[in-house]
């Protein structure tokens, strides 16, 4: 059976609706309506209920939709189901400001393993993690099954590390530098809101990279 795919406008949308839900369920909230979902997100009320009745989610009338519910309805649509491990290349400032953004950790993503080509870092603990030879990476990339990668690493050396992620097996890049990087067609680059992002990946993954093991 073919998977639906669905228009960048809708991922673009759900990955929106899915940020906003995740930090108010920590409110301790459990219902929202469409109405407040369109005032945080800035996406017209209207679009938004057409989006909700599109994926057959139902409110009750008075009260609206349950959290969880939405949730866990868009996380599937998403492709996300559990953890998503992630490298990091770069254990500078901008990679420190990274591995210490605490939203990546409340929507399950982890970046475990982090490279780095510089003596004076490689093997030193950097917010609890030990900074790696990026020689080391097309292993560990392997090894872990790891398909997204976070590029954190100056101008200069954006095109010969994505050049490295790329025959590592990376099937994704973050590309956290100003400067566009080549990639083959198999290899998908994103930019901006690491969350949007990232969700995106997921679902780019989840119908490219995934399907391919079932």
């Amino acid at each position: 059976m073919k998977t639906k795919v669905y228009s960048e406008g809708i991922i673009t949308r759900l990955t929106q609706y899915l940020k906003f839900l995740v930090q108010l369920k920590e409110t301790g909230k459990r219902t929202v309506t469409s109405n407040e979902i369109s005032q945080y997100t800035k996406i017209n009320s209207a679009e938004v209920r057409r989006d909700l009745i599109y994926f057959g989610l139902k409110g009750k009338r008075g009260v609206g939709f349950n959290i969880s519910d939405l949730i866990s309805a868009f996380n599937k649509i998403l492709g996300y189901s559990e953890k998503v491990n992630i490298a990091l290349v770069g254990a500078g400032n901008l990679g420190k400001a990274i591995l210490n953004y605490r939203m990546l950790d409340k929507f399950g993503f982890k970046i475990e393993n982090v490279f780095d080509n510089d003596a004076n870092v490689i093997n030193k603990i950097i917010s609890g993690r030990q900074v790696r030879d990026i020689n080391e990476i097309h292993d560990v990339v392997n090894k872990k099954g790891i398909n997204i990668a976070i590029l954190a690493v100056p101008e200069e050396s954006a095109q010969s590390v994505a050049d490295i992620l790329v025959i590592s097996g990376i099937k994704v890049i973050i590309n956290y530098t100003s400067v566009p990087v080549k990639v083959p067609k198999n290899v998908n680059v994103q930019t901006n809101d690491p969350i949007e992002k990232l969700f995106h990946t997921l679902y780019y993954l989840s119908n490219t990279v995934y399907k391919s093991y079932n």
